[in-house]
């Protein structure tokens, strides 16, 4: 299921490159008519609309992640995950709250290293500590969850 959500991901940025394309061409002079190369600007605006998600998420990470990384583990232990955490990005932090995305590598039956993904809300205590709220599981084997995160984690 990654592969299917990565690929409607990029097909996603592809036709929003184009329309960024389009809006460019409109704009642009006409009399450099012939230096004008369509695919080049879709090339580059499907990589910066594909990555543009993923450079917040990791700014996010790096701001706040260090002090968001106890109440992310303690999420890990309620929700009964029988491995290590991998890593986890924050996707949204606002106003003492916050949202977390986890990949966490699990062992199952079939799999020593399966990827739990969850999605974990995050709330700000009057003393600043970061307490889990609660969690969904958005891709988990074990939990017949088969979904995709936006944007696709795995």
């Amino acid at each position: 299921m990654h592969a299917l959500g990565f690929f409607a991901y990029l097909l996603g940025c592809f036709f929003i490159a184009i329309v960024l394309t389009v809006v460019v061409a409109l704009f642009r002079s006409v009399k450099e008519h012939d230096k004008f190369r369509s695919w080049r600007w879709t090339i580059f605006f499907t990589i910066l609309v594909g990555a543009a998600p993923y450079g917040y998420a990791e700014i996010l990470t790096q701001l706040h992640g260090q002090e968001m990384t106890k109440a992310v583990e303690k999420s890990l232990k309620a929700a009964q995950i029988n491995g290590k955490l991998h890593y986890f990005k924050v996707l949204k932090q606002q106003h003492g709250s916050a949202q977390v995305l986890v990949v966490a590598k699990e062992k199952t039956t079939l799999n020593d290293h399966e990827s739990a993904i969850m999605k974990v809300f995050l709330t700000q205590d009057s003393k600043g500590k970061w307490k889990p709220e609660k969690y969904e599981f958005i891709d988990s084997f074990k939990r017949n969850k088969d979904s995709v995160s936006f944007p696709p984690y795995w």
